[in-house]
């Protein structure tokens, strides 16, 4: 609840203090492993939010205006590290799996996802992701 919690970081910030809000996520339109995946999970959970990420800033709430100036923000691509088992788990980590599904499909995704990875990925590979960061600062007084 930005309303709530805005003001509660300005609170503890001094005077010229920053707040740096950071997020990170796969890019499943440009990287085929990602897709692969995300293309799973949306057979399973369909009405899944976190599907079809693309590189935008973050959204900084209007809230955060009311007691922040924003000092800089940047977006870049990286290539992040993993292994089958890796990605599976970070899959697995997702609200659209872990957090949604039954523990009889939960058991079926983990087989299909498995299987998908063994044809579409080797045992160590990257995956694209834009990363995207905003710092916020709280006004001198």
């Amino acid at each position: 609840d930005y309303d709530k919690v805005m003001p509660k970081i300005a609170e503890l910030l001094k005077s010229g203090g920053k707040l740096l809000i950071l997020y990170m996520a796969w890019l499943p339109d440009e990287d085929r492993i990602a897709g692969a995946s995300e293309e799973l999970v949306l057979k399973y959970s369909p009405k899944w939010s976190g599907a079809g990420e693309t590189r935008q800033p973050i959204v900084i709430p209007d809230i955060a205006y009311e007691y922040f100036e924003l000092e800089d923000h940047e977006e870049y691509d990286l290539m992040v590290p993993f292994t089958r088992e890796s990605w599976h788990g970070r899959m697995r980590a997702c609200r659209g799996v872990g957090a949604s599904l039954s523990e009889e499909e939960l058991n079926k995704w983990d087989r299909e996802h498995r299987l998908l990875l063994n044809k579409v990925a080797p045992e160590k590979f990257e995956v694209l992701h834009y990363a995207a960061l905003a710092i916020l600062r709280k006004p001198f007084s």
